[in-house]
Parts: structure tokens; C-alpha cells; sequence
């Protein structure tokens, strides 16, 4: 058996379970969606990687620590990711504001 394909057919199942409707058409999953009034089909393909990675390890800071997942790969953490989301300040609140007033929308 190819590396990666008891785990594929493990998320084949659920991807159709998910989307009623879906199904396998030769190596793709065909899931229909109705998009602006017309039929659509979304095409997934599943190939395992050769090579495991860690999310985010495209976007780590240089020298950053890596943590473990519970799937045994690393991950990187950094002081920028644990402070990422901040309160806007006043400047920004305005700002947005005023962005919003331009654009004719209005807030609750």
C-alpha cells in the first residue's frame, strides 16, 4: 500500500460525508456547489507529502523555537506570535471609522 493511503481514504470519507452530494470521479473528489446561480464542481486532490513540515515553519522567524504538535512535528513559536493580536489602538479605531463613513456603511 502507498505511503499516505490509509489516511487519505480515512479523509475521502469524511470530505464526502461532509458534502452532500460530493463524490470520487477517477483520482479527484468532485464536491457541487452552487455559485451565483450556477452548478460548480470544486476539485480535490489528495497526495501525501514526501516530506513532513511544520505549520508555519514557512513564515518562523529566523533562530525562533520550535514547539511539538500532537502529531510529532514541530512547530515554531516566537515572542510575535504569542503577542499577534492586539487591542486597536485609538488611531485605528478612528481610522477604520473613518473608512467606513466613506464608504457609505454604517454601524450598529
Amino acid at each position: 500500500m502507498a505511503r499516505g493511503s490509509a489516511s487519505k481514504e480515512k479523509i475521502v470519507a469524511k470530505i464526502l460525508e461532509t458534502f452532500p452530494g460530493s463524490f470520487v470521479y477517477e483520482k479527484d473528489i468532485r464536491i457541487p456547489m452552487v455559485e451565483n446561480g450556477e452548478t460548480i464542481q470544486i476539485k480535490v486532490s489528495l497526495t501525501a507529502a514526501k516530506v513532513n513540515v511544520a505549520s508555519g515553519a514557512d513564515v518562523a522567524l529566523p533562530g525562533a523555537e520550535a514547539a511539538t504538535s500532537d502529531f510529532g512535528t514541530t512547530m515554531p513559536t516566537t515572542e510575535v506570535a504569542k503577542d499577534f493580536m492586539n487591542e486597536p489602538t485609538a488611531e485605528e479605531k478612528e481610522s477604520v471609522k473613518k473608512l467606513l463613513q466613506t464608504l457609505g456603511i454604517t454601524t450598529v
